[in-house]
């Protein structure tokens, strides 16, 4: 999907953005990434950047416990929520008392989970919510914080297949379809044969230093926006354990209901970028962008900022678009 596309989709028919809003969206979103490797794509936000174009769009900033911002939808649960429970109380640390205790809990968590690997032709289906602003106020600031009370939830269900070649979104209640090069159109896709390879931090580290395929997703990203095998998200999770700066925010989040736990590092100087855990079970069940300080030098950013949070619905291997698991 390219950027334009991207656009279309969020402002819908009615409320098509501006060639200025588009600009600045592109504008402000580039001002926030770090600088890319050589021949490398960097996916950072759950959004796919046409690899044909040099620009990217902006993220969609949201935030779930804002009063009035639209109604809760429940998020998946495990079909055994007592064994789950049962298991949570055995992980390495009942009490953590920092990043790495929590991430080590949310690795061992996630090695209990079954796994069959998927044929080339199925497909990574992953299904969010996100909250976002009103479509008049993206054109006027489209990297802006979230608005409280004005912002609503919006569902995003995306499908990649594992060979890369294709992908699928929903949009206004339709199934659309992509190929790779269809109409001159290519998307960023991490190749499934780089990511069964990512089972150690230390291969991890590596991948990050030379991806293969030239398209590089953060760890963070990986974790929330592909569909992976247990021991490569244990992997993540202590890779990320292993990174400086990496801290237990403070602060109490509550996503749809869910008591979270805010972990992640500093970015601007400002910005805390954050995975949400389960405070219970340490299964990741979201992500969010926070102003922990107040914004200096170049904007009006204050501490206590929403840009982004995400709740994360579903993920599951399928065997067509449309197929929800």
């Amino acid at each position: 999907m390219d950027e334009i596309s991207i656009l279309k989709e969020t402002f819908g028919p009615d409320a098509a953005p501006s060639p200025e809003a588009e600009q600045r969206a592109r504008e402000a979103l580039r001002d926030r990434m770090a600088p890319r490797p050589k021949a490398a794509w960097r996916l950072r936000i759950p959004i796919v950047v046409g690899l044909a174009t040099s620009a990217a769009v902006v993220a969609a900033v949201a935030i779930a416990n804002l009063g009035g911002a639209g109604p809760a939808v429940p998020v998946t649960t495990p079909e055994r929520p007592q064994e789950q429970t049962q298991a949570a109380a055995k992980v390495p640390y009942l009490r953590p008392v920092n990043a790495a205790q929590v991430l080590e809990n949310a690795a061992w968590t996630v090695e209990q989970e079954q796994w069959t690997d998927p044929a080339p032709t199925q497909f990574m289906y992953v299904e969010t919510l996100e909250m976002r602003n009103p479509p008049a106020y993206e054109q006027k600031a489209p990297n802006g914080a979230l608005l409280p009370g004005k912002a609503k939830y919006r569902k995003i269900q995306k499908w990649d297949r594992i060979d890369g070649q294709v992908q699928a979104t929903m949009r206004n209640g339709k199934l659309e379809t992509l190929r790779q090069g269809q109409d001159g159109t290519y998307f960023a896709f991490v190749p499934w044969s780089q990511i069964i390879k990512l089972t150690s931090p230390e291969a991890i580290a590596a991948y990050l230093e030379h991806p293969e395929g030239g398209v590089m997703a953060v760890p963070d990203a990986l974790a929330g926006q592909y569909v992976l095998p247990p021991e490569v998200k244990a992997a993540i999770f202590r890779y990320l354990a292993q990174q400086p700066g990496m801290t237990v925010n403070p602060d109490a989040v509550n996503l749809d209901g869910h008591p979270a736990i805010g972990l992640g590092r500093v970015m601007e100087g400002y910005l805390s970028q954050e995975l949400l855990f389960d405070k219970q079970t340490y299964t990741l069940i979201g992500e969010r962008l926070i102003a922990v300080k107040d914004e200096s030098g170049r904007g009006d950013g204050r501490k206590g900022d929403l840009y982004r949070q995400v709740i994360y619905r579903k993920m599951a291997i399928v065997d067509r678009p449309g197929d929800t698991g």
